[in-house]
């Protein structure tokens, strides 16, 4: 399996977090925690079987390999990272961030969803704090007005 579709990204995220809750996971936990039919987990899980990125085992029950545990780790991760971007920096309240997170890193290229989680993290790690830009961006989601800059060109041509 060279690119996981969405759907099966977010299987992987779904048996990750429902191995965290409840230690085992079953085919109906699975549908009943993504809204479809059993039928349709077993079709799924057999393309993530073959990839090597889930084992089911003996009376049903379904894990990650250690291989999906992993990939399913980075992709939480990267949820996560956008979840707190569209949350924190975009002033989305938190339902919003989550579902605009899981549709944008499915429908965007690989390339440019890497881009912006690396301009993310540089935001998080940037040793300057956050930046001014960023501060006026925030006032003029509130207030709906741009904020006076001193450095501004505009300010200039007034």
């Amino acid at each position: 399996m060279e690119r996981l579709t969405a759907r099966n990204e977010d299987y992987l995220k779904t048996i990750y977090k429902l191995e965290k809750e409840n230690k085992v996971v079953r085919v109906k936990d699975l549908a009943q925690a993504l809204g479809v039919k059993s039928p349709t987990v077993v079709g799924s899980l057999s393309g993530l079987k073959e990839a090597g990125l889930v084992i089911q085992g003996s009376y049903g029950y379904v894990s990650l390999s250690d291989e999906g545990k992993a990939l399913a780790e980075v992709l939480i991760n990267r949820e996560k990272i956008l979840m707190d971007f569209f949350e924190k920096i975009l002033n989305l309240d938190i339902d919003e961030a989550k579902t605009n997170a899981c549709r944008f890193e499915h429908y965007i290229t690989p390339a440019c969803r890497e881009r912006v989680v690396s301009f993310i993290k540089f935001l998080a790690h940037c040793q300057y704090g956050s930046p001014r830009w960023l501060e006026h961006f925030k006032e003029f989601i509130e207030t709906g007005e741009k904020p006076v800059c001193d450095n501004c060109p505009q300010r200039s041509q007034r």
